[in-house]
């Protein structure tokens, strides 16, 4: 460690909660399961969902799945489970989504908790790699716990046997090292919903000249990650064509649609900055479903809602009238209630400018920690913390930025 500052933010709809102590050296996030799964289900009210067809821009004959997910873990003292995301899975519903556009089963490989040990792994990455033929694509997909090793800025997925060393762990620069050397096809999607996930995005954009690939991550390398299903259920969205991630209404779902719906859920729901990125010769318009039908209108949108004068973000989640059924952000199903327009407005995001000299506040010391804005999205400020390498710079959300006099 190049500080005795032992500080990551765990941002996500519970605000900001300290990683799990580790059991050795690692850096391991921590996730929390909220209520969000419920609410993406009732928004799937008011509205038809299709799955892709013979209008997409990619064949699913010629189309090759590897995915993992990993929701328990071999060793409970380094790693915690999630018992309450089990039910109702959103990394298998995703599979099953793009099992329906068409492609062969002996062409989906789905590695689950025990399933899924580091030898597992690589034995059936490397095979279903060796599988592929000219122009097919390949849809990588992984979600349960990553590790970053901040001295050597490395970073790793948790497969279910992984204990407390991080040779132990599967390392994101060989998931890519392996796409070089051992994939045929012409084309992948690599998506990833856990803690340090950006790790993919940062490959990404290190070998863009040599790959043809599009990334999609729920969390910047260097934070880690809630553990709602929010950004798999927007990724299981586009790919079942939802007409709320088709930005532009124009019947088609691209990728950097998915992306975009991604990010926006991201931040507002959890706070968190969800990464995209395409190589230089993967097109983002890609059309990955075509949609059928539109949902009500204001369906699914982001907004702040009046209580008792003070104003709560929150997700209109079903429509009748004039009247608007919310979700508050944060808050138990319980707490929903339909109110009128005058109660609603769009968010008010702070928005402090690029190099604006601010203080960060870090809930688990009670402290603040000077830094600069090096950029701003969606409500969320990316910071380089004064006397502290890059490897700390981090999204955080404005609620915990404050600007201060130069």
């Amino acid at each position: 460690m190049e500080t005795t500052r032992l500080k990551t933010f765990a941002i996500g709809v519970h605000g900001q909660s300290p990683e799990k102590p580790a059991a050795s050296k690692m850096d391991v996030g921590t996730r929390k399961w909220p209520n969000v799964i419920v609410v993406l289900a009732i928004l799937m009210w008011g509205m038809t969902i299709s799955v892709a067809s013979a209008d997409i821009g990619w064949n699913p004959s010629r189309t090759w799945v590897f995915a993992v997910g990993i929701l328990q873990w071999k060793h409970p003292d380094i790693y915690d489970s999630f018992p309450d995301a089990m039910p109702n899975r959103a990394d298998r519903r995703l599979i099953a989504a793009l099992k329906a556009t068409g492609i062969p089963d002996d062409q989906i490989v789905f590695l689950s908790d025990e399933r899924a040990t580091l030898a597992a792994i690589r034995r059936e990455y490397r095979a279903q790699l060796d599988r592929t033929q000219e122009g097919d694509l390949l849809i990588f997909y992984f979600a349960g716990h990553g590790t970053r090793n901040r001295k050597t800025r490395d970073t790793y997925f948790a497969n279910y046997d992984a204990g407390d060393d991080y040779a132990s762990h599967w390392p994101v620069k060989e998931i890519f090292d392996m796409l070089e050397s051992r994939f045929h096809g012409a084309q992948a999607i690599l998506m990833a919903d856990c803690c340090h996930s950006g790790a993919m995005y940062d490959e990404t954009m290190k070998r863009r000249e040599d790959l043809s690939c599009a990334c999609l991550t729920s969390a910047y390398s260097h934070n880690t990650s809630t553990a709602s299903w929010t950004f798999t259920e927007s990724l299981l969205r586009g790919f079942q064509g939802s007409p709320l991630v088709d930005a532009d209404a124009d019947g088609d779902v691209e990728i950097r649609e998915v992306a975009l719906y991604a990010e926006q859920n991201m931040a507002f729901l959890e706070e968190q900055k969800a990464m995209f990125a395409a190589s230089d010769d993967f097109d983002p318009t890609l059309v990955v479903a075509d949609t059928h039908g539109k949902p009500q209108t204001g369906l699914g949108r982001h907004v702040e809602v009046e209580w008792e004068e003070t104003w709560y973000p929150a997700q209109i989640i079903a429509i009748r009238g004039a009247e608007s059924l919310v979700h508050y952000v944060d808050f138990e199903a319980s707490w929903d209630e339909w109110v009128g327009p005058e109660r609603i407005r769009n968010p008010r995001f702070k928005k402090i400018p690029r190099g604006a000299h601010v203080k960060v506040w870090w809930s688990q010391d009670e402290n603040w920690y000077r830094g600069t804005v090096l950029a701003s999205q969606f409500g969320l400020h990316k910071i380089h913390y004064d006397g502290y390498s890059r490897e700390w710079d981090e999204w955080v959300p404005s609620s915990s930025v404050e600007k201060v006099d130069e």
